[in-house]
């Protein structure tokens, strides 16, 4: 089986952005260092939100040249020629058939994690902390009591974010 992979960056108040969705305090250093995770990846998977909102902040469709999965209730693709499907019908079960047969990494989405931890899908997750606190804004992850995480890796980069990687370890 292949692998779930997730790369988050998170306020030290646990936010992933503001209230209106900014990511403003985000360093480029993190920013860099996920979108090359984004450029060496597979396949993307997000959910309706982390969608639009890059639709919509970045002109269009960055990642055209891979295969992009988004998580929805409903179909609102704006971008079928450019490789995006929506999940909508047992979204969950499309992306574990996925996870047969190719490597993903989940693209933002606190919502979206969520799920896939409860549905014990999400393999790895790197955890990207940036020393600020964002005030109100986007919580980072839903109620996921349950699971076991491993620490397989920690660093403190030059800005002084701590990007820790925790491997899925099972249920209690």
């Amino acid at each position: 089986m292949k692998q779930i992979k997730a790369h988050i960056a998170v306020s030290l108040d646990g936010h992933t952005a503001t209230l209106d969705k900014e990511l403003d305090w985000l360093p480029n250093e993190v920013k860099a260092i996920i979108g090359k995770y984004y450029l060496d990846a597979d396949c993307l998977l997000m959910g309706a939100n982390t969608y639009n909102y890059i639709f919509e902040h970045w002109g269009g469709w960055p990642h055209k040249s891979k295969r992009s999965f988004v998580v929805s209730h409903y179909d609102t693709n704006v971008t079928p020629d450019c490789g995006v499907k929506f999940l909508t019908e047992e979204p969950l079960q499309k992306v574990y058939e996925l996870k047969q047969k190719t490597d993903i990494l989940v693209v933002g989405g606190g919502k979206l994690l969520t799920s896939l931890i409860k549905a014990g899908l999400l393999d790895s997750l790197t955890i990207y902390t940036v020393p600020v606190m964002a005030g109100k804004g986007i919580g980072f992850i839903g109620e996921t009591s349950g699971s076991l995480w491993k620490l397989s890796e920690s660093r403190v980069l030059d800005n002084g974010v701590v990007c820790s990687t925790y491997l899925f370890g099972g249920s209690v």
